[in-house]
């Protein structure tokens, strides 16, 4: 009897350790991508963070140049270093810097969109001669608080109002994490194959977003991330 009954527990045993190797099969490949999801959407923090300051750079380059794009630009690059840094020296500094310029260079790779003030504010208070030369548009900045108050016939707004600068920076951030960076691209993407293995652009999205172009030229898995700053011109706004 116990032979047999020892026998018996023994192909028991088997059973249960054979069953536990398939459900961890089955089981292994969903943790994974969980695990290395957790990790993308910590970089996805982190790049969102680093975005916000960068977008108060940009502003900030901005109201002392006039509303220059080139200057928004050079704000956002400054901001957005800290992305692109491998090491704390100066020498990594400043690499991260070129860097992050480089990445700026490329078609589509962000977008800065000036919401205030708008082309009506321009309109109601834009003036010529008064800061540059005569061919040069310009919204009074200085002794507002003693400027009149009237609302602007087109924009609706106040020529204090119409000094705040509000932009809007898309950034087209690079996702570095396998299988999760495929993963959230085809959902951003609407792409129906979640799981395919092959590079940016050889499956059909139904809703491309403002980065998917860029993706596919260069083979690299990119989502857009938006960030919005307000500040006050500090320099008659010119724009441009």
């Amino acid at each position: 009897m116990m032979p047999a009954i020892a026998h018996r527990a023994l192909v028991c045993k088997r059973h249960t350790a054979g069953a536990s190797m398939v459900e961890f099969i089955i089981v292994l490949p969903i943790l994974l991508l969980l695990c290395l999801g957790i990790l993308q959407f910590g970089l996805l923090y982190q790049a969102k963070s680093t975005l916000d300051y960068a977008a108060l750079q940009a502003a900030r380059a901005g109201a002392l140049n006039n509303g220059k794009s080139n200057a928004m630009k050079s704000g956002l690059a400054r901001g957005l270093a800290p992305l692109y840094a491998r090491t704390s020296s100066l020498v990594g500094q400043q690499q991260a810097l070129l860097a992050s310029n480089l990445d700026l260079m490329k078609p589509g790779s962000y977008q800065i969109d000036v919401i205030n003030p708008t082309s009506a504010a321009m309109q109601d208070f834009g003036r010529t001669g008064e800061y540059a030369g005569a061919n040069v548009q310009q919204i009074p900045n200085d002794t507002l608080m003693f400027r009149n108050t009237s609302v602007g016939a087109s924009s609706g707004l106040t020529i204090q109002d119409a000094n705040l600068l509000k932009i809007r920076v898309t950034y087209c951030y690079e996702m570095y994490v396998p299988f999760a960076n495929r993963t959230i691209f085809s959902l951003m993407n609407k792409i129906n194959d979640i799981y395919s293995t092959g590079a940016p652009g050889t499956e059909i999205p139904l809703a491309p977003n403002a980065c998917y172009a860029l993706s596919a030229v260069e083979g690299t898995w990119r989502i857009p991330l938006e960030s919005e700053a307000i500040v006050r011109m500090q320099t008659p706004y010119q724009g441009g």
